[in-house]
């Protein structure tokens, strides 16, 4: 009885582990210029993992080796790249890093302080991408009193670190001729591994690379 229990609880068990949410995946695809082998990190685990920063979960992250065939110099555009999703259609091409991470910093300045003197506070980093994204912003719909302020943009000498590391880190645009390995941040969230295919090129040559 007891060895029957435990061979219930063991199948029972695997069909769990089987069951979880797969958040990597790796692929390949080609067309008659290049080769491209991708890796595919969906959740901020798998991305904070791989590139050391999770990038708020706001990201999908795919590491991408471009291998030009016949050495055959090919230029790189990031622009060329689309991830599309079954799931409602959408895409969305990748992200620069100073899209992300850029080193403007949100300005707040008060209209009607005491005395007539406006005050100046900083709300960190710029936001890169869509209201509310990044940390240190305001997000869109938020229930802050904004009369008597203004917002501005100032850039900052200061560097910030996410940008850094992701301009250490992203696919490189330029002319090649030998392998080249990068990573492109494609703002998309909440997906299955399932209904994710990247594209990459012009329709007539186009590279399509499902995930599994």
């Amino acid at each position: 009885m007891v060895p029957r229990l435990l061979a219930s609880f063991l199948a029972s068990a695997l069909l769990v582990s089987g069951a979880a949410k797969k958040t990597t995946a790796t692929a390949r695809g080609e067309n008659n210029d290049i080769i491209l082998n991708v890796t595919i990190y969906i959740d901020s685990a798998a991305v904070k993992e791989a590139l050391g920063d999770d990038l708020a979960g706001h990201y999908i992250v795919a590491q991408v080796r471009v291998e030009p065939k016949y050495t055959k110099e090919i230029t790189i555009d990031r622009d060329e790249f689309i991830l599309r999703t079954d799931k409602d259609g959408d895409r969305t091409k990748p992200m620069a890093p100073s899209q992300i991470a850029g080193r403007g910093a949100l300005v707040l300045t008060g209209t009607q302080g005491p005395g007539g003197q406006g005050a100046e506070r900083s709300r960190g980093w710029s936001i890169g991408g869509p209201i509310g994204m990044g940390g240190g912003g305001i997000g869109a719909g938020g229930g802050a009193d904004t009369s008597g302020v203004k917002a501005t943009m100032e850039d900052s000498a200061k560097e910030n670190p996410l940008r850094k590391l992701l301009d250490a880190k992203v696919l490189p645009e330029k002319k090649i001729e030998e392998p080249v390995t990068g990573f492109l941040f494609f703002p998309m969230e909440n997906q299955k591994m399932k209904d994710l295919e990247l594209l990459y090129g012009a329709r007539e040559n186009r590279i399509r690379i499902r995930f599994k």
